[in-house]
């Protein structure tokens, strides 16, 4: 995918970014010049169709940011299962008033 980390990108922006935690999404965000989306979704948060559902919906969002010129790495954790769209939608609205 054009906008996933690398293995080594994402080791790099775990190990070097800074984390904010809104509503129930942890984010782990380092500026870059080439923005780029990973992800730590475990198992407890429910089954692949659950899991890939979430991801899914926070690329989309992660796309519509870049578009408007959002110039931040991010990684994405989940802290609840089955988190709406309303609530990833808001809360990376809200990353991205908080730190731009």
């Amino acid at each position: 995918m054009k906008y996933s980390l690398s293995s080594a990108d994402f080791k790099y922006v775990y190990s070097n970014s800074k984390s904010l935690l809104i509503q129930e999404i942890r984010y782990y965000y380092l500026k870059d010049q080439n923005p780029k989306l990973g992800f730590i979704v475990s198992r407890k948060y429910g089954n692949s169709v659950e899991r890939n559902l979430f991801k899914r919906r926070c690329r989309h969002i992660f796309y519509e940011l870049i578009k408007n010129g959002f110039p931040y790495s991010i990684i994405i954790k989940p802290k609840a299962q089955n988190i709406d769209w309303n609530i990833i939608k808001s809360s990376l609205e809200s990353l991205n008033a908080e730190i731009t």
